[in-house]
């Protein structure tokens, strides 16, 4: 909002959802252009295929300056289409002053879909377009004084049309408005023509907020708060170049200007319910508010403090007539192919600042304008000079608004220039107050099946796994970590991998899982966890690689004398698709129960069901019939549990409806110190392992009796062989398999 002054500095640019493509500014006459996005309305948001557009070209007159022959001429770019009968002349506030058809013949405008190009005659003598061709005198006389007027002083009109973003366009593409051009003869007779750049839009899926955000602000000091303090008026901020610190009162901050305070009151008064007359309000009108961050109510923020009270901070902007950016930042440490939330919150604070086409305020009983709050704040959200995101219209609600998007940074790009960037036109309203900016990446969750100590025996089989959840789709590489000094640092183990995750309730999800191994006493206190990523190399940076730091501790135990139980067998089969399960031990001793877990791929297990134990030292038979129809094959095995939680896994049973194959099902790949061999055989025999470097030389030969079903063999002392590409061959009967492994330091 500006107050009436007797001579007026006047607009230079005028858009309620788009970004300013040129500013000229002389004594008497501006000029400025830009657009709004009609199909996203005041809710705002990115641009996208099909998406319509309403050029927005204004020329403001003042200073008792008189132009003739005025018109504006514009052409459609091929990245759009002209929507007919949209050629229309608006006030500052954006509402119909003049509407034109698109004929040559019948009106001031005409659009030719020859050239694709358009003009609009301006001013109360303009005549019909076509009276002289393409000649000055078509265009009229606007003086100063003229209607759309701003307050008797300034005349300003906006030469408007309305163009569609081509539907068949995909995201990712930039497509670019053409630029346009005003023409007059000014008070001197001399002709002017003032031409406006091209202005490059993003055009990008319209995504929302994700929920888990995480990470401190990476766009402006104090973590985007703007701090707090006990003075009504903080210090000037770097990151606002398009205004003019000053503090606040009576009358400041005025047109261009901005100040950071905790209390909106031109005399630091706290009553907000004031009537709008009243001088503790900036300009007798704007709202007595205090900022947003931490606010009970997000939407309402906090109240004004007093001064010599601490209270939080935030930017108040009057742009009423400046288009500039109201924040602008280089943001640099981005982690490349991540999902960022790009967000502020903003609240229109001027209730009464409007000027109707006659010059009349908003306080005036005689007032005859639709909209008291007058002129929307509007903005665009920017990246390295491209527009991406508009919030809208922001309209008088008296409560703060979130606006923002979701950004995906380039496969390599690590940085860029951020810009908040005003488009409002002036001449009443458009003043605004903006806190907490903030940059942060979308998180997934990680969630580990045993948390936060697996407690098992000497000897016991582990197994791993945790459920990788994510709002966005990217999060497609891990890896394990292990920690041996309590989780204070952490050690690559060298199992990593890559999986393709599947929308389920509206997460993307995968189970990541570790190679099953054999724990040993030296293992207990060792911790593991898993680090997420988008990229391989984003999995190899500690900024880039997210972990939350979830993580499970190995408690290896003697179970010699408390969990003491004899396995003499344990066989299956399939009958009528369903597992049917039976085995038989002797010497039970202090065992709860025996809990059966099954497996579609022999890695992840999940428990089917339980059977109580009855702790007999003669021999016990117990059975169990799965529930599920096995249609393909599945992976049996026995966990058996000690009264004090303690357990120990059997081997596992591969069941099929046909003959099975003597198959690798997995190696630890890479692999350091020891490496496990997962095969499967068609019943029991002898087996033979045998590790190759790459020159064919034998380094170690293992050989065991293998039993039908899925077998694990563990190779150690692997940590002297040097690094690289070794063969492990598996032999069984008269088959061999090869398989090719890696070496890590």
């Amino acid at each position: 909002m500006k107050k009436l002054l007797p001579v007026a500095v006047f607009i230079s640019s005028f858009t309620l959802a788009g970004m300013l493509l040129a500013v000229t500014v002389t004594a008497q006459v501006e000029t400025g252009r830009s657009y709004v996005n009609i199909t996203k309305g005041t809710t705002g948001g990115t641009f996208e295929p099909g998406d319509i557009l309403e050029i927005r070209a204004a020329i403001a007159v003042g200073n008792s300056t008189t132009i003739t022959n005025a018109r504006y001429n514009d052409s459609i770019g091929p990245d759009f289409a002209f929507i007919p009968n949209s050629l229309k002349i608006l006030t500052n506030e954006g509402l119909t002053f003049r509407a034109y058809t698109d004929a040559t013949s019948d009106d001031q405008a005409m659009f030719s879909s020859i050239g694709n190009n358009l003009r609009i005659n301006l001013g109360a003598t303009a005549t019909n377009a076509t009276s002289t061709g393409n000649a000055a005198a078509a265009g009229g006389t606007i003086a100063f004084n003229n209607k759309p007027s701003f307050y008797g002083g300034v005349c300003i009109m906006v030469a408007s049309f309305r163009v569609r973003i081509n539907p068949a366009l995909t995201f990712n593409t930039v497509v670019t408005l053409p630029g346009g051009a005003f023409r007059y003869i000014n008070g001197s007779g001399t002709a002017v023509t003032i031409g406006f750049t091209t202005n490059k839009i993003m055009l990008v899926e319209n995504l929302p907020s994700c929920n888990n955000y995480i990470g401190a602000n990476a766009v402006i000091e104090n973590n985007g708060t703007f701090g707090s303090g006990t003075t009504q008026n903080r210090n000037a901020s770097a990151i606002i170049p398009g205004y003019t610190f000053v503090n606040f009162s009576s009358n400041q901050p005025n047109d261009g200007f901005y100040g950071i305070a905790n209390n909106s009151s031109a005399t630091g008064a706290t009553n907000t319910a004031v009537t709008a007359s009243h001088p503790s309000r900036v300009f007798n009108i704007w709202d007595i508010i205090g900022d947003h961050t931490g606010g009970a109510n997000p939407s309402a923020g906090n109240n004004p403090v007093a001064p010599g009270t601490n209270g939080g901070y935030m930017a108040v902007v009057n742009a009423s007539y400046a288009t500039s950016p109201a924040i602008q930042q280089v943001v640099s440490n981005l982690c490349a192919n991540n999902y960022y939330d790009f967000s502020a919150w903003f609240r229109n604070i001027c209730s009464l600042c409007a000027c109707d086409s006659n010059g009349r305020s908003a306080t005036n009983v005689a007032f005859n304008g639709p909209y008291k709050p007058g002129v929307k704040p509007n903005l665009t959200f920017q990246l390295d000079g491209i527009d991406y995101y508009t919030t809208g219209d922001m309209l008088y609600t008296g409560l703060w608004e979130k606006k923002g998007f979701t950004y995906l940074t380039g496969p390599t790009q690590t940085g860029f220039t951020l810009t908040i960037r005003n488009n409002s036109p002036g001449g009443g309203g458009n003043d605004w107050a903006m806190d907490d900016v903030a940059l942060s990446t979308c998180e997934p969750n990680v969630d580990l099946n045993i948390t936060p100590v697996l407690l098992g025996c000497d000897g016991t089989q582990v197994d791993f796994s945790v459920t990788v959840k994510s709002y966005f789709p990217n999060y497609t590489f891990y890896k394990w970590q292990r920690s041996t000094d309590g989780g204070i640092t952490w050690i690559d183990t060298g199992v990593t991998g890559t999986e393709t995750p599947s929308l389920v309730n509206g997460l993307y999800t995968y189970i990541a899982t570790y190679p099953s191994f054999t724990a040993r006493y030296a293992d207990s206190g060792s911790r593991y966890r898993v680090a997420a990523a988008t990229t391989a190399g984003n999995l190899a940076s500690n900024a880039c690689a997210y972990t939350n730091n979830k993580n499970t501790m190995l408690k290896i135990i003697d179970c010699s004398t408390i969990l003491d139980v004899k396995l003499t067998g344990f066989n299956g089969r399939l009958v009528s698709k369903k597992g049917h399960l039976q085995w038989t031990t002797s010497m039970e001793k202090n065992i709860s129960h025996y809990e059966i877990e099954r497996s579609d791929d022999g890695k992840k297990f999940a428990k089917a069901g339980q059977v109580a134990a009855l702790n007999r030292s003669a021999t016990s038979f117990y059975q169990f019939t799965d529930t599920i129809d096995r249609i393909t094959s599945g992976y049996y095995r026995l966990k058996m549990v000690g009264n004090s939680g303690n357990y120990k896994y059997s081997n596992v049973l591969l069941l099929s409806n046909g003959n099975t194959s003597f198959s690798v099902q997995s190696i630890t790949n890479p692999f350091q110190n020891n490496m496990q061999v997962h095969y499967i055989l068609p019943n029991s025999g002898k087996v033979t392992i045998r590790l190759f470097d790459a020159y064919g030389s034998a380094v170690m030969r293992l050989t065991e009796n293998g039993k039908a079903g899925l077998n694990t063999k563990k190779m150690e002392g692997l940590n002297t062989l040097a690094p690289g590409i070794y063969i492990v061959n598996v032999e069984f009967e008269n088959a061999a398999i090869s398989k090719r492994v890696v070496k890590l330091k």
